[in-house]
C-alpha cells in the first residue's frame, strides 16, 4: 500500500466490485474514460483478475484509491504500457468513481502518490499520457500537477457524434521533484 494524505492505494481484489460497478456504469464518469461503454460484474472481475496478474509479472499497477479515514474505496489509478529499458510508463486511468468525492482534492493526492511511485520506487524518468481534448478539466488538473503539453493526435477520439484531437502529456521525474519533492512514506 502506498499512502497519502487523502488516500491509500492498494491492490484490487474480486470483491471490489461491489463498490465499483454502483458508479463506474455512470455516463458522467465514463464519457472520459477510454472505453465510454458500460460494463458488467463479470467483465469487472476480469479486469481485476488481469490487472492483479499484469501488476505480478510487472507489465502494469493498478490500483484501488482508498481514503485513509473511511477506508471506503473510491476510485482506480494504474501505470501501463511499462518500458523498464526506456524508464517511462503512461498513466492510463485515473478515475475517482464515486460522485460524492469529486472535486475534493482526492484526485490529485492518488495522483502525487502514484507519481512518486513511479518515480522514487520504481525508478521510472517520465509518465505520459493521452487526454480527449475535450475534457479541459482533467488537462487543466494535469496541468497543475506539472504535466506538459507535448502534442496531439488529430481526431483520435470520438464522443457524442463528432470526433476530437487527443493531446499527449508528460512529466518528468526531474519536474516532479522539482516540484513536489519526495513525498514522506
Amino acid at each position: 500500500m502506498y499512502k497519502g494524505r487523502l488516500v491509500r492505494l492498494r491492490r484490487l481484489e474480486t470483491d471490489d466490485v461491489s463498490a465499483i460497478l454502483p458508479h463506474w456504469n455512470n455516463y458522467e464518469l465514463r464519457q472520459y474514460l477510454p472505453r465510454p461503454l458500460p460494463t458488467g460484474h463479470d467483465e469487472m472481475i476480469e479486469y481485476i483478475k488481469s490487472a492483479n496478474e499484469a501488476y505480478s509479472k510487472r507489465k502494469a499497477f493498478t490500483f484501488g484509491i482508498e481514503t485513509l479515514d473511511t477506508k471506503k474505496l473510491i476510485g482506480l489509478v494504474n501505470l501501463i504500457n511499462i518500458s523498464w529499458i526506456s524508464s517511462n510508463a503512461e498513466l492510463g486511468l485515473l478515475a475517482i468513481f464515486d460522485p460524492e468525492h469529486w472535486g475534493r482534492g482526492y484526485g490529485k493526492d492518488a495522483m502525487l502518490v502514484t507519481l512518486d511511485l513511479a518515480f522514487s520506487t520504481l525508478g521510472l524518468n517520465s509518465v505520459y499520457l493521452w487526454v480527449a481534448s475535450f475534457n479541459s478539466r482533467a488537462i487543466a488538473f494535469y496541468e497543475k500537477l506539472g504535466f506538459k503539453t507535448q502534442g496531439k493526435l488529430r481526431e483520435l477520439a470520438y464522443r457524442d457524434g463528432q470526433r476530437y484531437d487527443v493531446v499527449t502529456m508528460d512529466i518528468l521525474k526531474s519536474e516532479f521533484l522539482e516540484e513536489h519533492g519526495v513525498l514522506p512514506k
